[in-house]
């Protein structure tokens, strides 16, 4: 795994950076943690474009013990929830009735669209 950033290191020894996939529409960020066994997700953050600049529109944390064991599968299915939540939420910001199923498989392609960028 490539990050974004170099990080920083905990006292404890931890290595904590973040980790990007990016398309033209969507930005996911994975808030990453290196102990001394495992690799854990700390968190995930959404953002769209807004013009030229990105706008988290979504955000889910897991610190201290619930951090879970990073998982390329689990992180992406836990970045299409947290997008299809938002995109029902602004749907319901409108009055508009939809269609959850729907809008997971239109939050599945969205991900599917923001592959793994490598920055250095």
């Amino acid at each position: 795994m490539i990050s974004l950033t170099n990080g920083f290191t905990s006292a404890a020894g931890n290595h904590y950076y973040q980790d990007l996939r990016l398309s033209d529409r969507l930005v996911v960020y994975y808030h990453i943690g290196e102990g001394y066994i495992n690799t854990f997700l700390n968190g995930i953050t959404l953002l769209c474009w807004e013009g030229s600049k990105a706008k988290i529109i979504a955000q889910k944390f897991w610190d201290g013990f619930n951090a879970k064991c990073f998982s390329e599968p689990f992180a992406k299915e836990q970045s299409i929830l947290l997008l299809k939540d938002y995109l029902v939420g602004q749907a319901k910001q409108l009055g508009r009735q939809v269609c959850e199923q729907q809008m997971l498989s239109f939050a599945r392609e969205v991900i599917e669209e923001t592959p793994h960028k490598r920055f250095m």
